[in-house]
């Protein structure tokens, strides 16, 4: 079973303009929609899609809940397993005009220590062979919780895929993670993509991923560096794109797929989901296989 994590969920409020926005004026949109987010949610999404079950875990509340799990009950792969907490579950603006795409996100709830054994407890039932599926930021104040989590379960055979802040993973460095995905987030202090990625590889990680929605993406294994350049297209939304690509990485590993036919797959994920309104279907993602180029190096 594949398990996904996203500790700060967030309900998100998409607002699309046909023309550019006026700064200190009153703007009228052209649509509205809603939808259940945060990363780990997005990759469970994109596994239903594909008919894949997963287990979404993580944290919501307030006067928010409800109308989240609405929308989770629109994928019958994903079952719901969150925590139940005091706080709001946040609510993230997602805005889009003519020319740019910009996110008001909001910093989320404060999880209690009480919540995070409850939390817990609902891990219990992960055993050797699952996936767990750590995305997204982690709140401060359960950062060492996680990290210990991460670790108790590695060392109950639980593959282990992270793609989350910088300092979680630093932090699991020390054990053989199935996959990690890191974006420039990583490398604000200058360090080298290739070199950094090729080091984690030497240090055990299976695999090891960079993506940008602006630059070449490229997947690390220990026999394999692959690279896939960015393809020009009008962008529509890049949100849950970097998902997409986890979850079709995980999707074509499953199938026993090699690890070029994987990377190329996760790569047409990302893309079919850049180019829609929402995370893409199974078949619309394979249309788009053929267009992927990946060079060995």
């Amino acid at each position: 079973m594949i398990y996904t994590c996203t500790t700060n969920p967030s309900l998100d409020y998409y607002i699309t303009f046909t023309s550019a926005l006026s700064l200190g004026q009153n703007n009228r949109s052209d649509l509205e929609m809603y939808e259940a987010g945060g990363k780990g949610v997005n990759v469970s999404i994109m596994l239903n899609n594909f008919h894949i079950p997963s287990v979404c875990l993580g944290f919501i509340g307030g006067f928010t809940k409800d109308y989240y799990l609405s929308f989770i009950s629109n994928y019958p792969n994903i079952q719901p397993l969150f925590t139940t907490i005091k706080e709001n579950t946040r609510i993230n603006v997602k805005i889009m005009d003519d020319k740019y795409e910009t996110s008001l996100n909001a910093k989320g709830p404060f999880i209690t220590k009480e919540e995070f054994e409850k939390f817990k407890k609902r891990t219990l039932n992960i055993y050797n062979d699952d996936i767990f599926v750590l995305s997204g930021s982690v709140q401060d104040e359960i950062e060492d919780d996680i990290v210990n989590l991460v670790h108790e379960l590695y060392e109950d055979g639980v593959k282990i895929v992270l793609d989350s802040d910088a300092s979680i993973i630093d932090r699991c460095l020390d054990i053989n993670c199935f996959m990690i995905k890191l974006n420039d987030n990583y490398f604000t202090d200058g360090k080298d993509i290739v070199t950094t990625c090729k080091d984690f590889v030497k240090k055990g990680i299976k695999n090891v991923m960079y993506s940008n929605a602006h630059k070449p993406s490229y997947l690390f294994t220990e026999e394999h560096c692959y690279k896939c350049e960015t393809i020009e297209n009008s962008l529509v939304n890049s949100t849950g794109s970097s998902d997409s690509m986890v979850a079709g990485f995980l999707y074509s590993s499953l199938r026993g797929a090699s690890s070029y036919e994987t990377f190329k797959y996760a790569n047409a994920a990302s893309l079919a989901t850049s180019l829609s309104n929402d995370l893409d279907s199974k078949k619309i993602i394979e249309d788009r296989f053929n267009s992927i180029e990946v060079i060995v190096l």
